[in-house]
């Protein structure tokens, strides 16, 4: 096997690892006006936070990035539930992660009858042999409730 053919075979086999690793999802909750960004970690593997004890360092936090924003005002910042905090020797720091399922919740207020929000989540998921960057693209339509 070429080089070539070996760098395309280890993106699409590192690609695939990275779809299978968390399962995103967004919802609405009319009730608390916020939209969740839902994330299904396989068994083994662990999200990082938003926030983390050191954002320069260390491995990708997850970054929800909004490209469009219509019909709809973002309140605060995006909350985060409680992390996992653990010393990571390899690292040589502490870590803020999830394992299993986490969802991340933006407050929004309704400008219009109906919105929209579209964007990417940059997010690097990890198990105790490698670590995987990658991004899921969400459009979420929205309607304000009566």
């Amino acid at each position: 096997m070429n080089r070539i053919s070996l760098c395309v075979s280890l993106l699409i086999t590192t690609s695939i690892i990275a779809q299978k690793t968390v399962k995103w999802s967004t919802s609405f909750d009319e009730t608390k006006q916020q939209v969740n960004f839902n994330a299904k970690i396989e068994k083994g593997w662990h999200l990082y936070a938003i926030y983390v004890p050191l954002p320069d360092d260390g491995p990708l936090p997850t970054i929800i990035k909004y490209k469009t924003v219509k019909g709809v005002n973002l309140i605060d910042s995006i909350i985060q539930e409680k992390p996992i905090i653990f010393y990571d020797k390899n690292f040589g720091m502490n870590l803020a992660y999830y394992e299993d399922s986490t969802s991340f919740k933006q407050k929004v207020e309704f400008n219009q009858k109906k919105g929209k929000i579209n964007g990417v989540v940059d997010y690097m998921t990890c198990n105790d042999k490698m670590c995987i960057s990658y991004n899921w693209s969400f459009e979420i339509k929205l309607s304000r409730p009566n």
